[in-house]
């Protein structure tokens, strides 16, 4: 007959211990790391990440001078666009009737108090041969 033996718990996984981690950043720290297959298979990858870590700060870096440029630009346009509208009042301030009669006083000019009138050609009045008749005598 079989003998009935107490069965032994399996053992569970142990937990990593304490101290683990600190002796795989000492492999790391001392290069031990990657002298391993595991971590050579693994070299691509790690380049990789790599590349992408530099694209992603250039990145970054080349979006945020971009918007400073930007706001640069937006600022010298809001200057331009009030330097603009300025001169554009100034000006038709300095057009009207009365400023330029005010402006010219001292050199001798005097605004006319005569309405302008229109004047007309006669010859117009005729008709075409009568005109082209005249032309020739």
């Amino acid at each position: 007959m079989a003998k009935n033996k107490i069965k032994k718990p399996k053992k569970q996984k142990e937990q990593s211990n304490p101290g683990a981690f600190s002796r795989v950043f000492a492999s790391m720290l001392d290069g031990s790391i990657l002298t391993k297959n595991k971590v050579a298979s693994m070299l691509p990858f790690f380049l990789y990440l790599t590349f992408l870590a530099f694209f992603l700060i250039f990145n970054t870096y080349y979006a945020e001078k971009q918007a400073r440029e930007l706001e640069v630009i937006r600022r010298e346009i809001v200057e331009l666009r009030v330097r603009y509208i300025t001169t554009k009042s100034e000006m038709m301030y300095l057009s009207n009737q009365s400023e330029v009669a005010r402006r010219l006083q001292n050199r001798g000019f005097v605004e006319s108090t005569v309405p302008p009138r229109q004047i007309y050609d006669q010859s117009r009045k005729k008709g075409f041969f009568s005109r082209l008749l005249s032309r020739n005598n």
